[in-house]
């Protein structure tokens, strides 16, 4: 997830799948492993000065930390570590997971656009990560997955997508579902399935 964009109307519909899925399977906390790559904001200019913009108005605007403080049924916990290089990162991410062994937990995956496609950057999530993940979560656990839209020529993106994850995970058939919001942001997808 790129620091810019939190905070869109993708996390209208994404705040609003994972809550509902975690009153659906009463989960009690939502691990939300961001892939954070942090950006440069810029600046503004009033009367021809060039400005920063104030720390206090970005962290009210774009603290990933602030979903931990809502009322939430659920309680959210952000893995905040900046996503840099995979192995180390996948190792510290199932780190954080299990450290949660005693709670029934949504494993939020929110790469910047989804599973790779066959040319992968780090705005994805490779399906040999996501393999590991899977196998990191406790029976009863879910795993959700963004995945941002994936062409520009109006085929089918989502059905591809969710066979992908299924694949990866080594699922049966239908044990991946979608959410969406497509009233609110068309170009995104949510998969999740539960580990039984």
């Amino acid at each position: 997830m790129r620091s810019k964009w939190y905070s869109d109307n993708r996390d209208l519909v994404k705040w609003s799948v994972l809550l509902h899925l975690a009153t659906t399977i009463e989960a009690a906390r939502i691990l939300q492993i961001t892939f954070l790559r942090l950006d440069e904001f810029g600046g503004i200019t009033i009367d021809g000065k060039r400005l920063e913009i104030p720390s206090d108005v970005k962290m009210h605007f774009r603290d990933i930390h602030n979903v931990e403080r809502s009322p939430f049924g659920a309680k959210v916990k952000v893995f905040d570590v900046v996503f840099q290089e995979r192995d180390s990162y996948l190792l510290q991410a199932k780190a954080f997971i299990t450290s949660y062994e005693k709670e029934k937990c949504i494993v939020f995956l929110d790469p910047d656009t989804g599973l790779a496609p066959s040319r992968p950057t780090l705005k994805h999530v490779l399906e040999p990560e996501i393999k590991e993940f899977w196998t990191t979560l406790k029976p009863g656990d879910v795993l959700a997955l963004y995945q941002h839209k994936t062409n520009r020529n109006g085929e089918e993106w989502v059905e591809p997508k969710r066979k992908q994850l299924q694949e990866a995970i080594g699922a049966e058939e239908g044990a991946v579902k979608v959410a969406t919001g497509f009233d609110i942001a068309s170009d995104v997808a949510f998969f999740y399935a539960e580990r039984k």
